[in-house]
């Protein structure tokens, strides 16, 4: 089975990453596999194994017909062609319809908690041979809103490598917080500016995400420094092996109001580094079920703050580190995951 997986770019985030893994776990179990990126070279390239082709179509519009042909030859003989983001879907697809490409059978795999269909998309939807979620209550949204046959839609959580050596925290870390999210609205950045204010003095925040959004960035930066936080609150670009850094922290946070997954909190578990979490997205409800202490279900700043202190002196008790290990072993293995994603090929391939 040949498999082609399409995105725009691999920068750093939840889509890309996952589709990073996807090629290295194809390959690693011999099967055909190639990237395709719409664009140029970006963050994550280099993670993809060195065996597995990366194609460039440094596309210099959306309608830059000699990305259209280029696209089509890369595509146009493979069994299927895994799309991820639905920007990326409706390029695909209308280069798909324009240029005839008709073999493949198109998997669309759908990362965001973006609920709105606009009337495009509910006819691609209604096109594609698969639809996969990484968030359960999407894949029967789609089915129950009938955009998508109930034999099409699939879930299919998510998963991400585990660390390549134990992360060995360094002493002295009491009160070092860490955030990971993409500079954008959605991930409520000014919460955790205004928690880190009514923390002791010892407490800090190292952000790691790119900008998606400058004037949201602009904005982040301003409410640090009105609130006189920049010695105590950074912001950090371009670290991809978030492994590599995580044992400079005591604790992590993610404050983010809407997610499918997160994929940072199944990093987290590997890292056995505890965390307070918003409760938002299926990561968030697996492990609410062993470690309740873990999540926060309101935006209530003194129960953050109590929640912090609490883990602070007891999240690196032993008890915690084999409840994050059970819930990876019973929940994450990339052996399922594995198997789960090329049962959903198999299943399209026979329609």
């Amino acid at each position: 089975m040949k498999i082609v997986l399409l995105n725009d770019q691999l920068k750093t985030g939840g889509a890309e990453k996952m589709l990073v893994f996807i090629a290295n776990l194809l390959y690693k179990n011999g099967c055909d596999v190639s990237v395709v990126l719409f664009l140029g070279h970006s963050n994550l390239d280099e993670q993809i194994n060195s065996n597995i082709k990366i194609n460039y179509l440094q596309r210099k519009s959306k309608f830059d017909y000699k990305a259209w042909k280029k696209l089509k030859s890369l595509t146009k003989n493979a069994d299927i062609v895994h799309v991820h983001s639905r920007y990326n879907l409706r390029y695909f697809m209308l280069v798909k319809f324009l240029l005839n490409i008709n073999k493949p059978k198109v998997v669309f795999h759908e990362h965001g908690p973006n609920y709105n269909l606009d009337f495009f998309t509910k006819y691609l939807f209604k096109k594609i041979d698969a639809y996969v979620a990484v968030h359960e209550a999407k894949s029967k949204w789609v089915v129950e809103n009938k955009f998508v046959a109930s034999s099409k839609s699939f879930y299919l959580k998510n998963t991400v490598y585990p660390p390549q050596h134990t992360v060995v925290y360094e002493n002295n870390i009491a009160g070092k917080l860490m955030m990971v999210g993409n500079l954008n609205a959605i991930k409520n950045h000014f919460f955790a500016i205004h928690l880190i204010k009514i923390l002791p003095e010892n407490y800090t925040l190292d952000i790691y995400g790119n900008t998606a959004d400058e004037n949201y960035y602009n904005e982040v930066v301003q409410e640090i420094n009105k609130n006189q936080l920049q010695s105590r609150v950074k912001m950090i670009h371009g670290i991809t092996d978030l492994y590599a850094v995580m044992k400079n922290y005591s604790l992590a946070i993610h404050t983010s109001k809407a997610e499918t997954g997160p994929l940072v909190l199944i990093e987290y578990l590997f890292a056995r580094l505890p965390f307070v979490t918003y409760e938002t997205g299926d990561v968030v409800k697996i492990v609410k079920e062993k470690i309740p202490e873990f999540i926060e279900p309101h935006f209530n700043i003194e129960s953050w703050k109590n929640k912090i202190f609490f883990l602070e002196k007891n999240g690196r008790d032993e008890s915690y580190s084999n409840k994050m290990k059970s819930i990876l072993d019973k929940e994450f293995s990339e052996e399922a995951y594995y198997q789960n994603l090329v049962n959903i090929y198999k299943k399209v391939a026979k329609q």
